[in-house]
């Protein structure tokens, strides 16, 4: 076990409490934190939802009562991330709250000496997630109080995928793509920082993460074809291709749309001189992801993922990455018992972010490439 922070201690000398969890924003996405939260206390018996914090109307209030049923412990409500840390119930939290908030909720309660995981974007612009960086990295138990929400890198078809990658299957791969096309336009009231920032920082991370490495540049074009025809939420495009170019013979590929009319599509291809990997596709049946590893001579791997059925009437992303999210949880869960750091954070959060508004000024600009200088 790696030796615990100081502020650990008291977990690691008290296993027998349960690790007191809140989710920070229980609308479209953090309901299903918060449920996957009841789920892994059920399952571990080491973790419990504690708390649920939104300022919406009485939304908290009908999100608790519905998920009191799944607990006996009462979970408390609060409208204010300020009347959290005041109560002093929580030992962590997962913040999946409007991203201008995210920046004022995560230094809040990291002041306050808890651990925090914080769903995408690190912030609402490059300034503030820079500034907020530089704040995290002053000391040691800031440096390792923040876990970024990228939930592919614990998504069980990536992981497969990656590891034949690791292992040269394939050999140095020179291309990555990666392909996100939503069907329906976000839901009214939606706050996007642009389609780049808000919904391709997680294919932005992916590539990063697949390519161990940064890029030197990038490229792209962005559209408004469709979807701005049809909702009332306003993004700077609704179509983007954005090419990031590395120092090694490497490009990686991103393809963002709110157009894809016909359904989710979510889909990963990494190209190396030996053999190809391809994760996902556009399928009628979302419920299963294909992950084919193809050679030179043919087939070298193939297995068929089922995912966790959460019924019709939920967002595309979590029929398709639900025990992915369930997964990064149950991480943040164990690092924070253990004081050991996050296998991705705040520095994670802000290569993605930087790619991403680098990649939107791209789109608008006339140049064959921006130069960058990403950490």
């Amino acid at each position: 076990m790696p030796e615990p922070n100081v502020y650990n201690q008291e977990f690691i000398s008290a296993m027998s409490k349960p690790f007191r969890l809140a989710v920070v924003g229980v609308g479209r996405i953090g309901v299903f934190h918060a449920r996957h939260v009841q789920e892994l206390a059920n399952e571990r018996g080491d973790c419990v939802l504690a708390a649920v914090v939104d300022g919406y109307g009485d939304l908290a209030e009908r999100v608790a009562a519905q998920l009191q049923a799944g607990q006996k412990r009462p979970i408390a409500v609060f409208k204010d991330i300020q009347e959290l840390v005041d109560a002093d119930q929580i030992d962590g939290a997962f913040i999946a709250s409007r991203t201008e908030n995210h920046y004022r909720e995560a230094k809040t309660l990291i002041d306050a000496g808890r651990r925090v995981l914080l769903e995408k974007p690190l912030t609402h612009s490059l300034h503030t997630a820079r500034e907020f960086t530089t704040y995290l990295d002053v000391d040691r138990f800031r440096r390792t109080a923040l876990m970024q929400a990228f939930m592919r890198r614990f998504d069980a078809p990536l992981l497969f995928a990656k590891e034949h990658l690791d292992q040269g299957v394939i050999g140095t791969p020179f291309k990555i793509v990666s392909i996100l096309e939503d069907p329906l336009p976000p839901p009214e009231g939606y706050n996007s920082s642009g389609l780049l920032s808000d919904m391709a920082v997680h294919n932005v991370d992916e590539i990063l993460w697949l390519a161990g490495q940064v890029p030197e540049r990038v490229a792209g074009f962005g559209s408004l074809l469709y979807n701005q025809q049809i909702t009332d939420v306003e993004e700077d495009y609704d179509d983007a291709f954005l090419q990031m170019f590395f120092s090694s013979p490497l490009v990686g590929q991103i393809t963002v749309s709110r157009n894809h009319v016909a359904g989710y599509r979510n889909e990963t291809c990494i190209y190396g001189p030996d053999g190809y990997i391809h994760v996902g596709a556009f399928s009628n049946d979302p419920l299963n992801v294909d992950v084919d590893v193809v050679g030179r001579q043919g087939s070298i791997d193939r297995r068929v993922f089922t995912l966790c059925d959460y019924g019709t009437d939920v967002p595309v992303f979590i029929q398709r990455f639900g025990p992915a999210y369930k997964s990064e949880l149950a991480h943040y869960i164990d690092h924070c018992l253990s004081g050991a750091p996050f296998d991705v954070d705040q520095r994670d959060g802000l290569r993605a972010l930087e790619l991403a508004v680098v990649g939107s000024g791209a789109l608008r600009g006339k140049e064959e490439g921006v130069a960058l200088n990403l950490v």
